[in-house]
């Protein structure tokens, strides 16, 4: 039998997987313009980062998006591959020498843009150049790792609008434009952004929040924070501190704010002393037996990364938050220090009685003072030796009221072999810690035991947003002050700066150095004024935003009248306001674009589900709708000539003349 040709096609048969990889089409070099505006665009994002790389780093980043824009400029051969692997791999070396490892988040950071900018050297098709937008956009979020300020915020935002904007002329049907127009870009990249504006924010409120971080990052480098107060003092410490005029940490109190002389944020509390140098002794853990007298006061702490263990306290705390440890001197310690932006909750007294108790041994290390040297001071505080303790307190304090002594911010150098004499006889200025650490070696050699407390006097204090006032304590409020233990008393707070300058206790410093301090923040005048309200702003962010964490969420879920996370008139509220948020972008993609009046006669098609042929007049249209639907005659009539008159006619198409149309079209009963 034979078989009989056949005209059929056989389709090929495709293997269901295929192993093989594809061949990708081959395209033509990019344009020039969209690979420019992305080339500025990811050298943007990398901007906020250049402070804290070394400068090599910065300059070879230049160099290599520079080189690649060069290319896309004046043509040329991109380097081969193995160039660019020489090189990550030399410049990773270089990074693990600066950084130490490149799993944290400084070495980390700076690698990713390093094989960032590598990328676009052999970005040499659409699809890379879509991954170098996707890339830029984990590179503008990663800048939070250094940090969350409202203005890194503004700046990271206007990066992802940059990008989407980038990605809009990418992802194109038919490819990117061979020129591009910025602002048609930015205006579809606002769009977008605003469509996803409202299921950010739903998805920010009421997505459950966890009570702590899901992981960290080490820091390796201490580059975006400050060092603060240290774990020991010495001339010239406090002082060099005092002319640093940034934020370490704000107080937002419920209900009033403590008055000024009773500002005290206490700090690192030192013990040892060899003479000169004041330092921390091995810390004795537990809440000490402490007696307020006086008002509570219930606070938020928002402190800056310092590196730093200490917490601050206002004197004395009354609680002790979790997460948090307490020393038998009353110093709250973070575990593993303050790296980055951190929020407590405290109580806290500043009239109080602690100390009664004290030991023997711990009274008796703070009565140490070296066997030799300062003898003029020696003679003086032995002069006192047969007064009661709390008389040589007060002779001591006379001595500094009376002995004309100078508080200045850049006193001399004591550089002799007895800086209490030199500075009290001879140089007769100093700072905080200069006075604070003369008398207290006058009370430990007249039998008085005494110790240096370091940490902050005062703040200044704003409005606030919301009718919630708050102190902002910078580095130059750091201060030194001393406690002496009297029987009966436990241990007292004695301020000898107050003895000196009065001044530096009720108005800070830049009351009592009006002009050493000019550069310093003195809330008054219209740019400190500003500078107050954009700290306000700053402080709401922090307060709705970074400290948004589980107790805020649930505190606003409460006040709402949703219950708990996960409970049920929580999850309906979840899904009816996601429902919401996603309405802006069924809206926007259900708009069509193009010619309302053609849009509408279109509608016809739709109606009678007849789609239009391209090639197709509207009167062959009308006659293959008559065709099939004879019944419809009239009004298919009727919809054409209005559609030819209003299409062809001598005037434009008012919009009450498209609405009378497209009320035709509706007219038009669907079969």
């Amino acid at each position: 039998m034979t078989v009989p040709p056949t005209t059929a096609r056989t389709a090929p048969t495709r293997p269901f997987l295929s192993l093989r990889a594809r061949t990708p089409a081959p395209e033509g070099p990019l344009p020039t313009a969209p690979l420019l505006a992305t080339l500025l665009t990811l050298a943007l994002t990398m901007l906020p980062y250049w402070p804290h790389q070394p400068l090599w780093l910065n300059a070879l980043l230049l160099v290599l998006l520079g080189a690649r824009a060069a290319l896309a400029v004046r043509g040329g051969k991109a380097p081969p591959a193995w160039t660019l692997i020489v090189v990550a791999l030399l410049v990773g070396r270089a990074l693990v020498g600066v950084y130490t490892t490149l799993a944290g988040r400084d070495g980390g950071t700076a690698m990713l843009l390093l094989l960032v900018a590598l990328k676009t050297l052999e970005t040499s098709r659409r699809r890379d150049a879509l991954l170098l937008v996707l890339l830029g956009y984990f590179t503008t979020a990663c800048v939070f790792f250094f940090d969350q300020n409202v203005s890194v915020a503004v700046y990271t935002l206007l990066c992802a609008a940059a990008l989407t904007a980038c990605l809009t002329l990418w992802a194109r049907p038919g490819g990117p434009p061979a020129t591009v127009r910025p602002g048609r870009a930015l205006r579809r990249s606002a769009l977008l952004l605003l469509q996803a504006a409202p299921l950010t924010v739903v998805l920010f409120v009421l997505f459950p929040r966890p009570d702590g971080p899901l992981w960290q990052m080490p820091v390796t480098s201490k580059s975006g924070s400050r060092t603060g107060l240290g774990d020991s003092v010495e001339p010239g410490t406090v002082s060099s501190l005092a002319q640093d005029n940034s934020v370490a940490f704000r107080a937002t109190f419920q209900g009033r704010v403590p008055p000024v002389q009773d500002r005290y944020w206490r700090g690192p509390v030192l013990e040892g002393y060899d003479g000169r140098r004041w330092s921390l002794r091995p810390a004795r853990f537990g809440f000490p037996r402490a007696q307020g007298d006086g008002p509570v006061y219930t606070y938020r702490l928002t402190l800056e990364p310092s590196n730093q263990p200490w917490a601050l306290a206002l004197d004395v705390p009354a609680n002790v938050p979790a997460g948090l440890n307490i020393t038998g001197n009353l110093q709250l310690v973070v575990p593993g220090g303050v790296n980055t932006r951190r929020q407590i909750d405290l109580q806290a007294v500043t009239r109080f009685t602690y100390g009664q108790d004290a030991s023997r041994e711990q009274l008796d290390l703070n009565l140490v003072v070296p066997q030799i040297g300062n003898p003029r001071a020696r003679t003086l505080a032995r002069s006192w030796a047969n007064l009661p303790p709390a008389q040589r307190v007060q002779a001591a304090y006379r001595f500094f009221q009376q002995d004309r002594l100078q508080y200045t911010l850049s006193p001399p150098l004591l550089t002799s072999a007895d800086p209490v004499d030199e500075l009290l006889y001879s140089t007769r200025q100093g700072f905080c810690e200069h006075f604070a650490s003369s008398f207290a070696f006058l009370m430990r050699v007249s039998g008085v035991p005494a110790r240096l407390v370091t940490g902050y006097l005062g703040g200044t204090e704003n409005a606030g947003t919301g009718g919630r006032p708050y102190l902002i304590v910078r580095q130059a409020d750091a201060h030194a002050w001393v406690e002496v233990w009297l029987a009966g008393q436990g241990w007292v707070r004695v301020d000898p700066t107050a003895a000196v300058s009065p001044a530096r206790l009720q108005g800070g410093l830049a009351a009592a150095l009006p002009d050493a301090a000019g550069g310093l923040e003195s809330g008054r005048g219209v740019l400190p004024g500003l500078r107050l309200r954009l700290d306000a702003l700053q402080n709401a962010w922090n307060e709705w935003v970074i400290g948004y964490d589980a107790t805020r969420q649930q505190s606003l879920l409460t006040r709402l009248g949703l219950g708990a996370v996960g409970g049920a008139r929580y999850a309906v509220m979840l899904v009816l306001l996601l429902v919401l948020a996603v309405l802006p972008v069924l809206w926007v993609r259900s708009r069509r674009h193009g010619d309302p009046l053609l849009l509408a006669y279109r509608d016809l098609g739709a109606r009678l589900r007849l789609p239009h042929d391209p090639a197709e007049t509207p009167l062959e249209y009308q006659r293959r709708a008559e065709r099939q639907y004879p019944h419809r005659s009239d009004d298919l009539n009727d919809v054409t000539q209005t559609y030819l008159k209003l299409r062809y006619g001598p005037m434009p198409v008012t919009p009450a003349q498209l609405r009378e149309f497209r009320a035709r079209v509706r007219r038009v009963r669907r079969p």
